[in-house]
C-alpha cells in the first residue's frame, strides 16, 4: 500500500507529490514549502483521522443514523424501516451461505458475494465518510494556513490551487480545488474500489432471521423485525470503512520547528488566554492568532501535564531509553509535587553527568529542551501506526548528538511509527545514508561497529524530496530524490554548499598573511 499527496500552486509551492513512507525526509533551502507540504499532510490525515474516529457514525446506513448499533434492537417497527427487495435479497443470500449455524467462529463472505443492495449501502457509507472529511479537511486547512485565498499562489493570478490524496490498495483518490467565490475547498473527484473487501457474517444472523420469519404477524415482536438487518447492514458498512481507511496513520502529531520556545511559553499563553477570559463579558476577548499545528501542540503538553496520573505504559520503551540513555543522558518527565503549583516538565541527568539533580524545564540546556518535547510525545502520546511529523530533528544539537539523534528516528521507524522530517543538517542526512547502507550487514559486524539491528534502516522504507527554486515559474517545485542501496539518499543540495565552502577555502588560503 502506497499513501502520496500531491498539490499544486499552494502557497510558495508550484507542484509536488511526496508519497508517504515509514520515514519521509523533505530538504532544500528555506523558505521553499518544506513545512508548508507538512502541514498540508497534517491537514490531510488529521481529516482521515477524524472520519475514522466517527466511523461507527458514517458505516451507520442513513435510515438509522439517528441510531447506534446497541440500539437497533430497540427499534420500533416503524421506523428506520428497510427497503423491502433489500432485506428478501438479505434472507434468500443468508439461507445459502454455508457455515455453520451454532460456531463460535465468524464466516469471511467476498464483498462481491453479498446482494447489491447491501454493497450499494456500504458504498454511501463510505461516501458519506469521504465528504465529512472533506468539510475536516477545509476546517483543518483554514486552522494551519489560513483562508484559502491566502493558500494560493500568490505570483500567479490565475493560479489552479489543488490537493490530492490517494492510495494505491484498496484503491482510493480523492482530489480538492478551491472553489470559485468562496473560501474553502471542494471535492472535485473521489474514486474508491472496495471490492475486494471480506465481509464478516455472524453466526448468529440466520438464527435471527429465520426467528424473524417465524414471528411475522405477531405484533408484540414487531419492534424486533428491524434490528438483524440493520446489525447486519452496519456491520458490512463498518468493516467497508475500516477496510478503506486501514493504511492511514491512526493518529498525527506535529511537532513545530520552535517547539522548546513554545514548550516553555506554553503556560504563559494559557494563563494569559484565562485571564482574558475573565474580561470577556466587560471588552472584546482579542485572542492572539496561532497557526493549527502550534494550538495542538500546545494542547497536547497541557493534556499530558493533566492527565499525568492516568497515563497508560507506552509501547516504545526501547525508543524511549534510547533517546534519554544516548542522547539526552537522563530522565525525561512530568513531575508533580505538592510544593509545585502545577505539574512541570522537569530533567533528571543520569549518574556520570557533571550535575545531578532534578531541573526545571527552563533551566536545562538547549539540547535538553529541544528534544524534550519529542521524549513526551513518545511517553505518553504517539504509538506504532501513528505518524510524527518532526521539523529540524538536528536544531540546538551538536554534529555528535545529531548522529544518535538521527539512530534515534530509525528505531521509532522500525518500531512501527511513521516519521516525516524536514532538515537542513548534511550531518544528520549522512547519518541517515548510513544506517541504509548498514541494512546489508552481518550481526557481527553490527556488534563490532556498535550498532544494533535496531539501527539498519531498509532503502524501501525512506522516500526524500528536495525543495528547490524555479525562476521561471515564481515558485519552489518538489523533486524526488533518488535511494539506492550502496549510497541513500542521493543529494545534491548539500553536496553544493560543501564544493562551494571547500572552493571558498582554498581560495583564502592563498591570501597571504600580514
Amino acid at each position: 500500500m502506497t499513501l502520496t499527496v500531491s498539490a499544486k500552486d499552494f502557497g510558495p509551492i508550484i507542484e509536488g507529490t511526496v508519497e508517504l513512507k515509514p520515514l519521509t525526509v523533505f530538504v532544500g533551502p528555506s523558505n521553499s514549502g518544506k513545512s508548508y507540504l507538512a502541514m498540508l499532510i497534517y491537514s490531510l490525515t488529521q481529516s482521515i483521522t477524524r472520519v475514522t474516529e466517527y466511523g461507527s457514525w458514517f458505516s451507520i446506513p442513513a435510515e438509522m443514523r439517528f441510531l447506534t448499533r446497541r440500539s437497533a434492537r430497540h427499534i420500533p417497527g416503524t421506523e428506520g424501516e428497510l427497503n423491502p427487495a433489500v432485506k428478501e435479497a438479505i434472507d434468500g443470500w443468508v439461507q445459502n451461505v454455508e457455515f455453520e449455524l451454532r460456531s463460535l467462529s465468524e464466516a469471511l463472505v467476498n464483498f462481491h458475494g453479498i446482494p447489491s443492495g447491501v454493497q450499494d449501502i456500504a458504498n454511501e457509507a463510505i461516501r458519506t465518510s469521504l465528504q465529512a472529511a472533506v468539510g475536516w479537511f477545509d476546517g483543518e486547512l483554514q486552522r494551519c494556513h489560513g483562508n484559502v485565498s491566502d493558500l494560493r499562489r500568490r505570483s500567479e493570478k490565475d493560479s489552479d490551487l489543488k490537493v490530492a490524496l490517494q492510495q494505491s490498495y484498496p484503491s482510493l483518490r480523492l482530489s480538492l480545488g478551491e472553489e470559485p467565490g468562496h473560501e474553502r475547498m471542494r471535492l472535485l473527484e473521489e474514486t474508491f474500489d472496495i471490492s475486494s473487501l471480506e465481509v464478516r457474517l455472524e453466526p448468529h444472523l440466520k438464527l435471527d432471521l429465520q426467528r424473524i420469519k417465524d414471528r411475522v404477524g405477531r405484533p408484540r415482536y414487531s419492534r424486533f423485525l428491524e434490528a438483524p438487518y440493520h446489525e447486519f447492514l452496519s456491520t458490512v458498512a463498518q468493516d467497508a470503512h475500516s477496510y478503506l481507511f486501514e493504511g492511514f496513520p491512526r493518529n498525527s502529531y506535529y511537532l513545530p520547528a520552535a517547539r522548546s520556545g513554545i514548550a516553555q511559553g506554553h503556560k504563559a499563553i494559557a494563563s494569559i488566554l484565562v485571564r482574558q477570559s475573565s474580561f470577556a463579558a466587560l471588552q472584546p476577548l482579542e485572542i492572539p492568532t496561532l497557526s493549527g499545528v502550534i494550538t495542538d501542540f500546545i494542547s497536547h503538553i497541557l493534556t499530558m501535564e493533566r492527565g499525568i496520573r492516568r497515563r497508560n505504559q507506552s509501547s516504545l520503551e526501547a525508543e524511549i531509553a534510547f533517546l534519554e540513555n544516548e542522547v539526552v543522558r537522563g530522565k525525561i518527565d512530568i513531575e508533580e509535587r505538592r510544593e509545585l503549583p502545577y505539574p512541570e516538565i522537569s530533567y533528571e541527568p543520569f549518574a556520570g553527568q557533571p550535575t545531578v539533580g532534578n531541573f526545571p524545564f527552563h533551566k536545562t540546556s538547549s539540547m535538553v529542551s529541544e528534544l524534550a518535547p519529542v521524549i513526551l510525545f513518545l511517553k505518553h502520546l504517539v504509538r506504532p501506526g501513528d505518524l510524527l511529523i518532526l521539523e529540524e530533528p538536528e536544531s540546538h544539537l551538536h554534529p555528535a548528538i545529531q548522529r544518535m539523534m538521527a539512530r534515534a528516528i530509525v528505531r521509532l521507524v522500525n518500531s512501527g511509527v511513521k516519521v516525516l522530517i524536514t532538515t537542513h543538517s548534511d550531518y544528520f542526512l549522512n547519518q541517515v545514508n548510513n544506517l541504509m547502507r548498514i541494512d546489508h550487514a552481518s550481526d557481527r559486524w553490527l556488534e563490532q561497529a556498535g550498532f544494533e539491528r535496531a539501527d539498519c534502516l531498509k532503502h524501501t522504507d525512506v522516500s526524500a524530496y528536495v525543495f528547490h527554486w524555479d525562476a521561471t515559474q515564481g515558485g519552489n517545485r518538489v523533486e524526488q530524490l533518488a535511494i539506492r542501496p550502496d549510497v541513500g539518499i542521493d543529494d545534491e543540495e548539500f553536496g553544493k554548499v560543501v564544493n562551494e565552502q571547500y572552493e571558498e577555502t582554498i581560495k583564502v588560503q592563498e591570501i597571504p598573511l600580514k
